[in-house]
């Protein structure tokens, strides 16, 4: 008797290891599959990051190319084309505002250094500028230079379709002689 129960027994149990092993596999694929998608998520967002970063980098050479030049002269809007990859084309055009002014001051003659070379034309009364005119008041102890403070921005659109965009501002300072402050 014992033999016929056993038996029975295993005939009732031949089919549950195959659906215990059956959902294991389920959820073992869906677990692989989650982290594929989590891996390719990973992978659009490190993507973006480096898009988003390469425009910021742009902007800012686009803006270290305009304030390399004498931009005070005549400030102007400027497409500047930038090559990242250095293969000799243009990868990015950076868009230039016009740079602004936004603040000039007089400097005085205490502020400069006589042994600078940039501080000696601006010195009221120095051997480089010496007239032998002599004003009343000196001017409050101004020199012949203002100190001005100037705003570029530079705005890069990823042509590429990646999406990335950066606008970029900086300040400049910008020694000026005084008759020609801000603009």
């Amino acid at each position: 008797m014992k033999r016929s129960s056993g038996t029975a027994l295993r005939r009732r149990q031949t089919g549950v290891t195959l659906v215990v092993t059956l959902v294991f596999m389920v959820l073992f694929l869906l677990i692989a599959v989650a982290m594929v998608n989590s891996g390719l998520i990973n992978v659009k967002v490190a993507a973006n990051q480096q898009n988003a970063m390469e425009a910021r980098d742009v902007a800012q050479q686009a803006i270290e190319q305009v304030i390399s030049d004498d931009f005070t002269k005549a400030p102007a809007a400027l497409s500047v084309p930038v090559d990242v990859s250095a293969d000799g084309k243009a990868d990015y055009v950076a868009q230039v505002a016009k740079p602004e002014c936004v603040a000039s001051k007089p400097m005085k003659n205490v502020e400069l250094d006589l042994a600078d070379p940039d501080d000696v034309s601006c010195f009221v009364g120095s051997n480089v500028q010496n007239t032998g005119i002599v004003t009343a008041g000196n001017n409050a102890g101004n020199s012949l230079c203002n100190a001005t403070q100037w705003d570029v921005a530079a705005t890069v659109n990823d042509a590429a379709g990646t999406g990335a965009a950066a606008t970029v501002h900086q300040g400049v300072a910008v020694r000026m002689p005084t008759g020609s402050a801000c603009p």
